[in-house]
């Protein structure tokens, strides 16, 4: 029994960084990725997509100038799973960009291949036992690492005191470590996870600050008939980012800190899997309040390989 309900767990809650465009607390397509994404026992293929939007060049008090842009970020992802063995799992995510500016005097947009990402998890642990109502209780562990490949397209704004946001790559090659706890009682569970991101210096001499994120989500597990269940789940995510540096030097106007709340639900049916993801900042400081975040979407599809 305990064996059958474990093999029919299929969510694990997963951080990694999509590493598109600048490092800056979830703003541009750099937006690191909370959500449950499927932990199948088999490798698997998928197609995301997520969108994020914000309003730069913020005057005094939240006061609109005539620098204020609005800026959308959207991302179509295709990624996969490979399952190497037992204990560790291969993960991959290739991004296509589509950035667009608009103030007052300008509209401009870039569209293109964003920064490929390579992943890694080891399963530190896992065990499955009874609890002392006869519930089954399921506890999880990973470890995850990480590579980015600068595949996309860096471009420097004019102004190099602030951070590079509007941009398809970062022009680095950067490195992540991530760890993953899951509890499950019965159909009920809580994922805890940390990623921390180091980013290098790339070849015009700019470094977006180091990115540290943590996130709790709980979800509950519905089993409707046959192989269609239903696990509703909501969150709240911690980001923080370092100032950057251009040749060295401080970039004054960059880095901060978001606190978002999240809110989804996943729906799965035999080998497919569908969810939906929406975070919502409710306390942020970023370029010390010159960006304001709205807030971010994302829809996912995936299909089990085997």
């Amino acid at each position: 029994m305990i064996r059958k309900i474990t093999l029919s767990l299929f969510v694990t809650l997963i951080t990694f960084s999509t590493a598109t465009a600048c490092d800056i607390c979830g703003c541009g397509n750099n937006g690191i990725y909370i959500g449950i994404l499927p932990a199948f026992q088999s490798s698997l293929v998928g197609v995301r997509y997520k969108q994020n939007s914000l309003k730069s060049h913020i005057g005094n008090n939240g006061i609109d100038t005539y620098l204020t842009s609005k800026e959308s970020y959207s991302t179509i992802e295709i990624w996969g799973s490979i399952l190497l063995s037992k204990k560790i799992q291969f993960l991959y995510v290739l991004p296509y960009n589509n950035n667009y500016s608009e103030n007052k005097s300008l509209k401009y947009s870039i569209q293109g291949l964003g920064d490929a990402n390579a992943l890694l998890f080891y399963n530190l642990f896992q065990s499955n036992k009874l609890s002392l109502r006869n519930k089954v209780f399921i506890q999880n562990a990973k470890l995850s690492f990480g590579i980015k490949l600068p595949t996309g397209k860096f471009n420097v704004r004019k102004n190099i005191n602030e951070t590079q946001l509007f941009t398809l790559g970062t022009g680095t090659v950067d490195f992540n470590v991530g760890t993953m706890y899951e509890a499950r009682l019965q159909n009920n569970g809580l994922n805890l996870t940390t990623n921390y991101k180091i980013n290098t210096v790339n070849k015009d001499g700019y470094q977006f600050g180091d990115k540290f994120q943590l996130n709790a989500q709980l979800y509950h597990k519905y089993f409707l008939k046959n192989d269609l269940s239903i696990s509703p789940n909501i969150g709240l995510q911690y980001e923080s980012n370092s100032y950057d540096k251009y040749k060295d030097l401080k970039v004054d106007l960059s880095g901060g800190e978001i606190l978002s709340y999240s809110v989804g639900s996943e729906f799965k049916l035999k080998k497919i899997l569908i969810g939906f993801n929406f975070q919502i900042p409710f306390i942020q400081k970023i370029n010390e309040g010159m960006i304001f975040s709205y807030p971010r979407s994302m829809i996912h599809f995936s299909y089990s390989l085997k």
